[in-house]
């Protein structure tokens, strides 16, 4: 069997997970999407579940290159977090991979939910904990750093998780482009304001 099988098996499951979600995709679609047979897959990936955690990492990998981080630009902190909560919220945009990856969360299995905590979650608190530290004061405490991580974190999360509320909650609000930039924008300024208060007390 050739690699181009093994990439087409990649490509297909890419489209075959996005739309019908784990659960919902079975071998059999991804198998005739790519042009092959089932075969192909037990061969080159092992199984369904192999298959989806290449199709995970390869996104998360991808997607986690982009993050905007304080190395990027150490003079301009307040910059770099806009720049990382835009890209947070960017990567939940309507149809985009992690946003179904999310929802796929509850049906997978434990070694998923250990690779996002290791390729996602983590790398996330770490960035925020270095942008925090470079917008307050040196010596602030480490209790506060930590409450200011898992703000920004909640405040990012918060709204992706309940978009799918938000037409009962708001009649007419869709969590679509425009809105995720709206929020992004609202967040990151919220979380500034915030901490140079905080600097300030």
């Amino acid at each position: 069997m050739s690699h181009s099988t093994k990439d087409r098996l990649l490509q297909a499951a890419k489209d075959v997970f996005m739309e019908h979600g784990y659960e919902g995709a079975t071998v059999q679609m991804i198998a005739a999407a790519a042009g092959a047979n089932i075969a192909a897959i037990n061969y080159h990936y092992g199984s369904k579940a192999d298959l989806y955690a290449k199709y995970v990492a390869e996104h998360l990998e991808t997607a986690m290159s982009r993050m905007p981080c304080l190395a990027d630009s150490p003079s301009d902190p307040e910059g770099q977090l806009r720049k990382f909560v835009a890209w947070f919220f960017e990567r939940y945009r309507p149809e985009s991979p992690l946003r179904r990856i999310n929802q796929d969360i509850v049906a997978m299995k434990h070694e998923f939910i250990d690779t996002i905590l290791e390729k996602v979650i983590k790398p996330e608190f770490q960035n925020s904990r270095e942008l925090v530290t470079a917008l307050l004061p040196m010596g602030t405490a480490e209790e506060s750093i930590r409450c200011w991580i898992k703000c920004i974190i909640s405040l990012c999360t918060g709204p992706i998780h309940g978009a799918h509320l938000y037409p009962k909650l708001f009649p007419g609000t869709v969590f679509d482009e425009a809105e995720i930039k709206r929020q992004a924008a609202h967040v990151a300024q919220f979380i500034l304001d915030g901490l140079k208060a905080e600097a300030k007390r």
